[in-house]
């Protein structure tokens, strides 16, 4: 039985409905890092970049080379954010998934073959700006974990979130021409 859909909040995941045609965030999901009164911040999880850490940042130690970056979104393209995996009782977004730790944390973590992303850029809402598109319909809203995060391919990554919450998000994911253009 699939999970219901989430809540809107930190740690949950926005995909894409097949209506919010931004090119920006066109069948894309998005990591919610931060969700508030004052607004929102996320990363997209499934816009990888034809790259590695060490193209981006040659001086960083061999470990760090093959770290896959990812387009976390439109926002501060030169700012990079890494997630990476973490052992149950450590500081956690979501179950399994840590965020923000430093460069030196994260080789020691690659050196260990422990998952690691970068994320370059973010996407990020003001105030009710989210709720709202939320409301419109331009983001379905669904539970995170880490396997979304780890192992399943970008390419495959919103197709399946939408089979996992079942019902009327499978058929969404099988057609995504908005049924005004039918």
């Amino acid at each position: 039985m699939p999970d219901p859909p989430a809540t809107l909040s930190r740690g949950c995941l926005l995909v894409a409905s097949p209506r919010l045609l931004d090119p920006n965030f066109a069948h894309t999901v998005v990591l919610v890092i931060s969700h508030d009164a004052d607004g929102s911040f996320g990363l997209v999880l499934n816009r990888p970049l034809e790259a590695c850490l060490g193209d981006v940042l040659p001086e960083v130690a061999e470990q760090g080379h093959a770290i896959p970056v990812h387009q976390g979104g439109p926002v501060q393209p030169d700012l990079m954010h890494f997630v990476s995996r973490c052992a149950p009782g450590e500081p956690a977004l979501l179950p399994g998934v840590a965020l923000g730790l430093s460069l030196d944390e994260l080789l020691a973590q690659a050196a260990v073959r422990k998952s690691v992303r970068c994320y370059i850029g973010y996407s990020g809402w003001g105030a009710g700006q989210l709720e709202a598109e939320t409301v419109e319909g331009s983001w379905i809203v669904a539970p995170a974990r880490a396997e979304h995060i780890f192992e399943v391919p970008a390419e495959r990554l919103w197709a399946s979130v939408l089979h996992e919450l079942g019902g009327q998000y499978a058929w969404l994911a099988l057609d995504s021409t908005p049924p005004s253009d039918n």
